[in-house]
């Protein structure tokens, strides 16, 4: 990928003056020499951090439907979420603990069936992350470079994110620092990736609200937690309801929204069990790729495989595992 993307951009800086601006519609791109070029990427190599271009197969098809979507991407883990289904979920930084136990708590549902997206700021962001690291998988969206987590205190869940084959993303390249104006402009890419948005929490200036209208701009279903009417943390989603956004009002009515199955899954306690079953629902179905998924031993995915199937869980045929409960 970084191969291809290093004779994309040396072709690119080739063309005519009148060509990359077509190409580019109407960006601005600072044009570096060969020389430099091949440092930039030797130094992204070493960070494991991968390059995916708007003209790259790899680049999500739901990403160009957005209002100036972004021409680069860098990225960090695993790529192959970025082309799955994915629900963002937002909210505020100031949240409560009403809040915080509804993010858990829908992101961890969620995340059986869909990649969950948000953009790891403090608050809500972050407990989506974290629930959805639960029974599934996530990827972050970063208001600053790719090697710069934000705020610095969830750098523990930007590596915990990358260690359970999840993907943090960033338009901004490495070093960039995070600035007020970037989080707007990262809310976008949010929306871009995703099949829907829900505001778990939001006060009535929250820059999830941006994500919000974002989503309906951009035709994507738009739902909201119901709030506290004498709460200012719960005014931006009453409003959103106000105004059409579809409301969730318990877990039973979120999995009949999104026709998540009420299966076996739930009463496993196994978290390497659970973990399985998530791989194979996201498409990691073969033995070699649920170890991947994993990133456990092949034989203990082995031990744990065979007693999924004699627990009637899990169903084997062909090399490829399914999941009965879904």
């Amino acid at each position: 990928m970084v191969q291809n993307s290093i004779i994309w951009m040396k072709e690119f800086l080739k063309e005519s003056n009148e060509k990359i601006i077509k190409n580019i519609k109407n960006k601005k791109i600072p044009l570096i020499d060969e020389n430099q070029l091949n440092k930039f990427y030797d130094s992204l190599e070493k960070k494991e951090i991968k390059i995916i271009t708007y003209f790259d197969p790899e680049y999500p098809e739901t990403l160009k439907r957005i209002f100036n979507p972004p021409l680069v991407l860098y990225v960090k883990g695993n790529t192959d979420l970025l082309n799955k289904k994915g629900i963002g979920i937002v909210g505020s930084r100031k949240y409560t603990s009403y809040g915080k136990n509804i993010a858990l708590s829908f992101s961890e549902i969620l995340a059986k069936q869909y990649i969950i997206i948000s953009g790891m700021a403090y608050g809500i962001d972050s407990f989506a992350h974290k629930g959805a690291l639960k029974s599934g998988n996530t990827i972050a969206v970063l208001g600053s470079g790719i090697d710069k987590p934000y705020p610095v205190s969830n750098t523990t869940l930007y590596n915990d994110i990358l260690k359970n084959n999840g993907c943090i993303i960033s338009e901004y390249a490495p070093g960039t620092p995070a600035q007020p104006f970037r989080f707007p402009e990262r809310n976008r890419i949010i929306v871009g990736l995703s099949n829907s948005i829900i505001v778990i929490e939001a006060a009535k200036k929250s820059g999830s609200l941006i994500t919000a209208r974002l989503a309906i701009e951009s035709g994507i279903d738009v739902y909201a937690v119901p709030g506290d009417i004498n709460r200012k943390s719960s005014e931006g989603t009453n409003n959103l309801i106000f105004n059409g956004a579809i409301p969730i009002i318990s877990e039973t009515h979120l999995k009949e929204l999104f026709n998540i199955n009420n299966n076996k899954i739930i009463n496993i306690e196994d978290p390497l069990d659970k973990k399985i079953i998530a791989a194979i629902i996201n498409g990691y179905e073969s033995f070699e790729k649920i170890i991947y998924y994993t990133n456990e031993s092949p034989s203990i995915i082995l031990q744990r495989l065979t007693i999924l199937i004699m627990e009637d869980i899990i169903l084997e045929d062909n090399g490829i595992y399914y999941y009965k409960g879904g």
